[in-house]
C-alpha cells in the first residue's frame, strides 16, 4: 500500500496568513492609541509549543531552530515568513497572531508558531475561524486594563512607559 502524501498548499497559506494579519490589526484597532497602518511586517517566533509527546501523522519538529526567549526573526515581509515557515507542503499546526507595534510605517504582527509542522489539513489547529492555522489574539494587555469603556484605549508600547 503506497503512503498517502500531504501537503498544505502554498498560496492557500499565504492568503491565510495575509487575512489573518489584517485582522489581527482591525482587532487591535479596536483597543489602542496608534494608528495601525495596513502594511504589515511580521516577527516570528519558533517553536512556541511542547513537541514532547508522539508525532501523529506526517508531524516533523525543527528543535534546533528554537530561539532564547524574547528573541523572533524579523522584521519580515510576508514572502520572507513563506520562506521560513512553508516547507514543501508542511506548515505549523497552529499560530497565535497578533499586532506588537508600529516600526517605521507598518503594523508590527507577531506569528507565535507551533514546534509541529504537518502537511494534513485535518491536523492544522482553528479549522473553524476559516484561517488555519492561524488565531488572531489581542496585543498584549496592560496589567489592570479591564476594557476600552472602563479603561480606555492603551498604547502598544504600555511597558517603555511605565
Amino acid at each position: 500500500m503506497r503512503r498517502r502524501e500531504y501537503a498544505v498548499d502554498r498560496s492557500t497559506f499565504m492568503t491565510r496568513l495575509g487575512k489573518a494579519a489584517q485582522h489581527a490589526v482591525q482587532f487591535a484597532r479596536r483597543f489602542v492609541r496608534e494608528a495601525l497602518p495596513d502594511d504589515v511586517v511580521f516577527r516570528v517566533y519558533p517553536n512556541r509549543s511542547y513537541d514532547g509527546n508522539p508525532r501523529v501523522g506526517d508531524e516533523v519538529v525543527f528543535p534546533d531552530e528554537s530561539l532564547p526567549e524574547g528573541r523572533c526573526h524579523g522584521p519580515w515581509r510576508i514572502d520572507e515568513v513563506l520562506n521560513f515557515l512553508w516547507r514543501d507542503g508542511k506548515v505549523p499546526e497552529w499560530i497565535d497572531i497578533s499586532v506588537q507595534g508600529v516600526e517605521a510605517g507598518h503594523s508590527v504582527v507577531a506569528l507565535h508558531c507551533c514546534g509541529r509542522f504537518t502537511g494534513q489539513e485535518d491536523l492544522l489547529y482553528h479549522q473553524n475561524r476559516g484561517m488555519p492555522p492561524f488565531s488572531v489574539k489581542s496585543p498584549d494587555l496592560p496589567p489592570g486594563w479591564e476594557s476600552v469603556e472602563a479603561s480606555g484605549r492603551f498604547s502598544l508600547d504600555w511597558r517603555q512607559q511605565s
